[in-house]
């Protein structure tokens, strides 16, 4: 006659391998979560990269249906107190493409208008993306004699290394706003951001999405913008004017660099 062990005899987990499995389990995720957050970051960075795409073609649709002089960063005669995010609006027909995912800045819960006055009721429409515009004063206008902004494409002698957008991040960027809606290589929130938060130079894995003039985007690391292009002048050139602000050689190093690298549409 058989017997049946008491369910007292039968055998189970220990706590040694109780143990194991959890010392396993805790392994896996230590390796596996830094994986699945740089995935996460990597979708980010890459809608970020899709949102300049869009824009940069609205750019381009505006500066062809105006005598292919680039947008101003801040309006045009019309709208002087608008933005250039308001003037290509009519070709990119969305709000959304202007805010990076990783811009976490918050602008509060309502809209401003083109004087910087409260909307109230409406949705904040923010934006992450400021056009290159040389910090300076030309004749009182701001023209900025060698950046994108309100250049004419014949005056850009290198459209692919030439930058056209880049990300600033802060608290207070909307898109009907002329506040920050220009960068150039020495801003300190595009460099080191606003209060602690985020850097939009540094904001995606170290480095940062930029639209060049000729539509396409990249992403590179803020000390690769300011690397000599073609036979570009030094900085020190005195074909550049006096008021012209010199690039940082890094994020961190406030130094002057030799070049304007990537930041000039002068670069023969």
């Amino acid at each position: 006659m058989s017997t049946i062990a008491p369910r007292s005899a039968q055998k189970g987990f220990t706590l040694i391998e109780l143990l194991v499995v959890i010392a396993i389990i805790a392994i896996l995720a230590s390796i596996l979560f830094p994986v699945f957050a740089k995935v996460r970051e990597k979708a980010r960075q890459t809608s970020c990269a899709s949102n300049l795409k869009q824009i940069g073609l609205g750019i381009m649709q505006y500066t062809q249906d105006n005598d292919e002089v680039n947008p101003y960063a801040y309006g045009n005669d019309t709208h002087p107190d608008s933005s250039w995010c308001a003037q290509i609006m009519p070709y990119v027909k969305s709000v959304g493409v202007f805010s990076c995912p990783d811009d976490t800045y918050s602008r509060g819960a309502e809209d401003r208008d083109a004087n910087a006055n409260l909307i109230t009721g409406q949705a904040p429409q923010t934006t992450s993306y400021s056009i290159t515009l040389a910090p300076g004063n030309n004749n009182g206008d701001w023209f900025g004699d060698w950046s994108f902004s309100r250049t004419k494409l014949a005056g850009i002698t290198s459209p692919a290394t030439t930058i056209a957008l880049s990300e600033r991040w802060n608290a207070y960027h909307f898109i009907k706003v002329g506040w920050a809606q220009d960068n150039w290589c020495d801003d300190g929130e595009y460099l080191h951001g606003q209060n602690g938060g985020p850097a939009g130079a540094t904001g995606h894995s170290g480095g940062s999405n930029y639209a060049f003039c000729d539509g396409h985007v990249k992403w590179m690391r803020y000390e690769q913008t300011i690397q000599q292009q073609g036979s570009e002048k030094l900085a020190t050139d005195p074909s550049y004017a006096s008021w012209l602000n010199k690039c940082p050689q890094s994020t961190t190093n406030s130094a002057p660099a030799p070049y304007f690298g990537m930041w000039t549409t002068k670069q023969d």
